[in-house]
């Protein structure tokens, strides 16, 4: 029974200790806030209100065949960005199948405070080209997000 048991804690141990893609900033309490923070980007559901009328048109399944055009900045209500409440929005993208670009900034909302974006500043925005000369453009240049794309 033990041999089986050490084992597998040993296992859990090592696996533990190596974050790979994770932070143990703040200890647990910073782990689970990461962890949490991961589970409410898997989608985004709201409503965006703006002071114009803005126009958005666009899909881009799997990053792969984007396909349409658009361009908002407002305010969003609900769960978006790893975020839920109100915060600002900005996006802008473009695509057509075989290459396309995504720009997208979330502001600070009530759950995290991720120190909201810059349009004017890349690093604090997602930025990544889709489609295939998406991809290969972002890989030869060095620009773009790897983070946010498919692995």
């Amino acid at each position: 029974m033990v041999r089986r048991i050490v084992p597998g804690l040993v296992l859990a141990a090592v696996l533990a200790a190596l974050p790979g893609c994770t932070t143990w900033e703040g200890g647990v309490g910073g782990f689970l806030s990461n962890r949490a923070k991961d589970a409410l980007e898997c989608g985004d559901l709201g409503i965006t209100v703006t002071k114009t009328p803005q126009y958005s048109f666009y899909a881009a399944l799997l990053s792969v065949g984007p396909v349409g055009y658009g361009r908002v900045d407002g305010r969003f209500y609900g769960l978006g960005g790893g975020d839920f409440g109100a915060m600002d929005i900005h996006y802008y993208h473009y695509g057509v199948l075989a290459y396309g670009r995504e720009e997208v900034g979330w502001g600070d909302a009530n759950c995290w405070h991720f120190g909201g974006f810059n349009v004017d500043d890349p690093d604090t925005m997602n930025i990544q080209g889709v489609g295939i000369g998406g991809f290969i453009q972002d890989a030869t240049t060095g620009q773009g997000r790897p983070g946010a794309k498919p692995t």
